[in-house]
């Protein structure tokens, strides 16, 4: 008898440990409302978290609540291992203080911070901050004091286990060539835009791998930098989920990237008044490789052409807050996607 039950007393520990609704051994990743910011939580199969941005500061720290929300009642833990910033906009970083005085974290991962001692105070790397004296600087450097590293093109974050992190572009800079064969589609390829002089083309780009699935975040990269990761070779290869960069505006989303990397479901950080360009709505509609494409919000269009399908949009409400979750299998032939805790979910096989 006692055997039995010292046997189910393990059982529950692991099931405590793990959260009671968490299924072990896979990858989770959670599209958090900040609306029209980024805030994407990712969980490792080791449980292992890493976010990407923390949305907005202000409106009574709303984002990072909601953050909070999914990582301690969701996923059920209690700090965020890594926290990467994928560039210098409020939108992206703004939460970090609010953040940082409700969650603990250990690491901080960006693309570098001007060097005030540069002759012309970094401007030309650091177009749009995080400037020492800024508000949203010093509560960054503050948070991030002795915990933070710069990331460069073809670095990786550590993480344990089975699950890779790579950076495939930061500060405007892209991964080396591999070598590979030429990409075909960069014939066709739409010709360059002006030069864009601000964060958002030295914005980060990583690939998360476990096994077979692959997820693609480039915070708010634009067209020339976008175009050069897959031209003149595919520096990213497929990509199962796609979260759309720059909120789905038409300065992103490059079409020669989105055929490259032909995504089979992508999901769009959107929010009602901010992101979800007709252009880029439409552009993703081309894409014959796209199984689903979720929003967290509909946008201001009342074309449906410019929207997604109704059932595949988180958040009917202006003032949003509900998640998009994302399962893969421990063995990363599926993943399944569902809207909050309760939604409906798809599942979609990995490449």
């Amino acid at each position: 008898m006692r055997t039995w039950l010292c046997f189910f007393a393990s059982l529950l520990t692991v099931s405590v440990a793990r959260g009671a609704d968490q299924p072990p051994g896979g990858l989770d990743i959670y599209f958090i409302d900040v609306l029209g910011g980024a805030a994407t939580l990712v969980v490792t199969p080791e449980r292992e978290s890493i976010l990407f941005d923390t949305g907005w500061r202000g409106f009574e720290d709303r984002d990072p609540k909601r953050i909070e929300h999914v990582l301690k009642n969701v996923a059920k833990l209690d700090h965020l291992d890594h926290l990467v910033t994928t560039h210098w906009h409020a939108d992206h970083f703004g939460g970090v203080e609010g953040l940082s005085k409700r969650v603990r974290i250990d690491q901080f991962w960006d693309r570098g911070l001007p060097d005030p001692k540069a002759p012309d105070g970094d401007r030309e790397a650091y177009p749009d901050g995080p400037k020492p004296d800024d508000p949203l600087g010093v509560a960054y450097r503050k948070a991030s004091e002795g915990k933070r590293h710069s990331l460069k093109a073809g670095d990786t974050i550590p993480l344990k286990g089975s699950v890779a992190m790579l950076v495939l572009a930061s500060g405007g800079k892209v991964i080396e060539d591999a070598e590979g064969p030429a990409n075909p589609l960069c014939d066709s390829a739409p010709p360059d835009e002006r030069l864009d002089r601000s964060d958002n083309a030295r914005s980060l780009a990583v690939r998360v791998r476990l096994g077979k699935f692959d997820f693609l975040d480039c915070g708010d990269l634009t067209w020339n930098i976008e175009k050069k990761l897959v031209c003149p070779t595919n520096r990213i290869g497929s990509i199962d989920l796609y979260q759309v960069t720059h909120h789905g505006l038409g300065i992103s989303n490059h079409p020669t990237l989105l055929q490259s990397i032909e995504p089979t479901v992508t999901i769009m950080n959107n929010g009602p008044k901010k992101g979800g360009e007709p252009a880029a709505v439409r552009r993703l509609k081309t894409i014959s490789s796209i199984k689903a494409a979720y929003q967290l919000h509909k946008n201001s269009s009342d074309d449906p052409r410019d929207n997604t399908d109704p059932a595949l949009i988180a958040n009917s409400d202006p003032a949003g807050g509900e998640f998009i979750h994302v399962q893969v299998t421990p063995d990363s032939r599926q993943f399944t996607v569902r809207i909050g805790a309760e939604g409906a979910a798809r599942t979609f096989e990995t490449r």
